[in-house]
C-alpha cells in the first residue's frame, strides 16, 4: 500500500513537471530581418489583386512582399529601412502565410526625391487597376491620380504608366503612358 502511494506521488510529480515545462516553452523561435522598403507599392495577385511592398532583404534586389507588418505605419513617397521580427505561425489558416512579421525598429524614413519617377502596371491579370471615385481617378481605389489632360478611360486603356509622387500629399502624378 505504501509502495503504491509512493508510485502515485512520483507519477503525479512527473505529470506536474511536464505541464510546467510545456507552459514555459516559447511558441516558436523568431528571427530578425532587416528590410529596405521602396517608396511605392505595386499590385500583386494573392487572394485577389492587392498592393504589395517592394522590399530588399539583406541588400538583394527588390521583390514583392505580400505580408503585412504589424506595427508598421507605411506612407507612400517614403523609403524605409526597418528591422522586423519574423515568427513562424504554428497552424496557419488555409492559404495564409506560415510566417508573421512585426516591426521591431524603424531605422530610417526618407522622403523620395520629388523628381523620381517609377513605372506601375495599369492592368493585372487582364483587369484594370484604374478606378473612378467621384470623378477622381484612383489606383486600386485608394491612391488619387493627377492625370493632367487625360481621362481615367485613357489610363484604363493602357498597360502601364510612369508616375511621380504628388508634392506634400498622398497621390500620383501621371508622367507618361507606356
Amino acid at each position: 500500500m505504501i509502495m503504491s502511494s509512493f508510485i502515485n506521488y512520483i507519477f503525479a510529480a512527473l505529470v506536474l513537471l511536464s505541464f510546467a515545462a510545456c507552459a514555459g516553452a516559447s511558441p516558436q523561435p523568431s528571427k530578425d530581418m532587416k528590410l529596405k522598403i521602396l517608396h511605392y507599392k505595386v499590385p500583386c495577385s494573392g487572394e485577389g489583386i492587392q498592393l504589395c511592398y517592394l522590399v530588399s532583404k539583406n541588400g538583394g534586389e527588390p521583390e514583392y512582399f505580400y505580408d503585412e507588418i504589424a506595427g508598421f505605419d507605411y506612407q507612400w513617397g517614403y523609403n524605409y529601412e526597418i528591422t522586423v521580427e519574423q515568427v513562424e505561425v504554428k497552424q496557419p489558416m488555409a492559404d495564409a502565410s506560415s510566417v508573421s512579421y512585426r516591426l521591431k525598429k524603424q531605422l530610417s524614413k526618407e522622403k523620395a526625391p520629388s523628381d523620381e519617377t517609377f513605372q506601375l502596371p495599369l492592368t493585372v491579370d487582364d483587369q484594370s487597376v484604374i478606378e473612378t471615385d467621384n470623378g477622381i481617378c484612383t489606383y486600386l481605389g485608394g491612391i488619387p491620380i493627377n492625370t493632367g489632360d487625360l481621362s481615367c478611360s485613357d489610363l484604363a486603356g493602357a498597360r502601364s504608366a510612369v508616375f511621380r509622387h504628388q508634392a506634400d500629399e498622398l497621390g500620383l502624378v501621371l508622367v507618361e503612358l507606356k
